[in-house]
């Protein structure tokens, strides 16, 4: 097996088996309890108390961005390689361009948080930096092809390769002849998608599945403690 065979013949099922089935291995583990619980294996670890201002600008660019780019890869760039009209492509690549201009820009602020706060770096763990490692490298391979080589990405070639895999007929010759940072960027994507379920993030499946749409935390300073 070479290596355009392992990243994108054996990874993506390795991926999908992973992202789904491994959080409920750990959800189950010992005794049948998926929901929020307390304990650090699976909720995050309280850093946000810690330097609020510089958390406030990564968190929204973040949760804007991703949501951007969810809604682009989806809904624009999807449908439109695979089924049309091919407008909706152009709309992607300028879509997913400011969704990866605001993720990255979270995505730094996060790292220099984590590097910058002393309260904050030493709560942090390997997990911590290895999601951020991922991700930046992700969306910054993506943007380079953007901005730089103005290849405005390759929906033409990743898409039907997609295709084939949830067809389960997988074909990786088309992204044997994609760019290279084409290639990274799929492979970042999918290895981050692997390791996000053993990490803090897998809080996001917990029972009974209302994360995406609780309601928000709002924690305040007062008195003597205001900064």
């Amino acid at each position: 097996m070479n290596w355009n065979e392992m990243f994108f013949l054996a990874l993506p099922y390795v991926t999908i088996l992973l992202f789904f089935f491994a959080p409920i291995w750990r959800a189950f583990k010992g005794h049948w309890d998926w929901s929020s619980r307390g304990d650090f294996q699976w909720t995050p670890r309280p850093s946000g108390i810690f330097g609020r201002r510089m958390m406030g600008m990564s968190a929204l660019a973040l949760h804007w961005g991703v949501l951007t780019l969810i809604f682009g890869h989806i809904f624009l760039g999807l449908v439109g390689a695979l089924w049309g009209p091919i407008i909706l492509v152009d709309y992607f690549q300028w879509v997913g361009l400011a969704g990866g201009l605001m993720f990255l820009f979270g995505l730094v602020v996060a790292l220099l948080r984590r590097i910058m706060i002393p309260e904050v770096k030493e709560m942090s763990k390997f997990e911590d930096y290895a999601i951020l490692g991922l991700l930046i490298t992700a969306a910054s391979t993506s943007l380079w092809l953007v901005i730089v080589d103005g290849t405005w990405g390759m929906s033409s070639t990743v898409f039907p390769w997609l295709e084939s895999i949830f067809t389960f007929s997988p074909d990786a010759s088309g992204m044997a002849n994609a760019p290279l940072l084409t290639q990274i960027h799929i492979a970042t994507s999918m290895l981050f998608f692997c390791y996000f379920p053993f990490t803090k993030m897998v809080h996001m499946w917990s029972y009974p599945f209302i994360y995406a749409w609780r309601p928000y935390i709002s924690m305040r300073s007062s008195g003597r403690w205001v900064k």
